[in-house]
C-alpha cells in the first residue's frame, strides 16, 4: 500500500513520463533523477537548505540552477522548478522510484535479488539468470547478495514472490512441521 507522498509522487513521475518523448528522453530524465537525488543525499547542508521551509522557494531554484547548470534535460529543469514552488522537494527520491519502475514497465524489464550462500561462479548466475528470463517472459535485472546464514542454496525475490530453496529454509519447514506434531 502507498502512503499519500508516494501517490503524489507517483502522479508527478506519471506526467513526467508521459511527456518524455522518446527514449533519449526518458533515459535522460532517469540519469538526472538518479544524480540529483545523489548530490543532494551526499550533501548535508544542501539538504537541510533544501527542506527548510523558510528558504524562499526562487533561492532554492537558483541553488539548483547553480549546481546542475548545463548538466539537466529540460524537463528534469522544469520538475525540479514546479517542486520548488510547489514545496515538494522531499519528494525527488519517491519520484526517482516511481519513474524507474515505469522504465521497467515499459522496457519489460523485471528486477529482483538473488540471495545464496554462497557466490556462485559467473556461468552458473548466467544460466540462471537466462533461465528465469525465458520462464518470466521478461528481461530480468538481478541484484546479488550473499548471506552466510543461509547455509546453503539460494533465495530469490522478485516483486512479492520469494523463492526459498536455500538449506536455512527448508530447515525452518521441517522444525515448524515438527512442533506442529
Amino acid at each position: 500500500m502507498k502512503t499519500e507522498l508516494a501517490k503524489v509522487a507517483a502522479q508527478y513521475a506519471v506526467a513526467v513520463f508521459d511527456l518524455a518523448v522518446d527514449d533519449d528522453a526518458e533515459k535522460a530524465i532517469l540519469d538526472n533523477l538518479k544524480s540529483i537525488n545523489a548530490v543532494i543525499a551526499n550533501s548535508r547542508q544542501l539538504e537541510v537548505v533544501l527542506k527548510h521551509p523558510s528558504v524562499p522557494a526562487n533561492e532554492k531554484k537558483e541553488i539548483l540552477d547553480e549546481l546542475f547548470q548545463g548538466k539537466l534535460n529540460i524537463l528534469s529543469r522544469h520538475l525540479l522548478g514546479l517542486l520548488c514552488d510547489r514545496r515538494r522537494l522531499e519528494l525527488l527520491p519517491l519520484i526517482e522510484v516511481e519513474y524507474l519502475r515505469l522504465w521497467n514497465v515499459r522496457r519489460n524489464i523485471v528486477t529482483g535479488t538473488l540471495t545464496f550462500a554462497e557466490q556462485p561462479d559467473t556461468k552458473m548466475f548466467s544460466e540462471i539468470k537466462a533461465t528465469l528470463s525465458q520462464k518470466l517472459g521478461k528481461t530480468l535485472e538481478l541484484e546479488e547478495r550473499e548471506d552466510k546464514s543461509l547455509i546453503g542454496g539460494y533465495v530469490l525475490k522478485i516483486g512479492d514472490q520469494v523463492i526459498d530453496g536455500s538449506l536455512k529454509g527448508r530447515l525452518q519447514t521441517i522444525e515448524k512441521s515438527l512442533l506442529s506434531v
